[in-house]
């Protein structure tokens, strides 16, 4: 009889996000045996006043580093750029639930 071993195991997971000024759709993939998170991603829309999604601004990728998550964002406009990272900052305590201090995670 032969040897089985796990060697790694990814949970994917999708998400939506919405707070007063963006709707983001994503997923996340985290490590299942270390509960650790490898990536994040999302594509993200300004709400509309209905509360609807609206006008695309642009994704965020970011990838779990020795010394925390490494985010890159598409092109966008500078005010556009500081809605996705408060969106962004309003998603990592739900993914990261050990990191609920001020400023996010590490």
């Amino acid at each position: 009889m032969g040897t089985f071993n796990v060697t790694s195991s990814t949970l994917n997971s999708g998400y939506t996000y919405t707070d007063e000024s963006v709707m983001v759709n994503g997923s996340y993939q985290m490590d299942a045996q270390s509960n650790t998170l490898k990536s994040i991603s999302g594509s993200v829309y300004h709400k509309t006043e209905s509360g609807e999604q609206g006008e695309y601004i642009g994704n965020f990728n970011g990838y779990q580093r020795e010394d925390g998550i490494k985010y890159s964002l598409s092109e966008m406009t500078r005010r556009d750029n500081n809605l996705v990272w408060n969106a962004i900052d309003g998603i990592e305590p739900h993914i990261l639930p050990q990191t609920t201090e001020e400023g996010g995670a590490a």
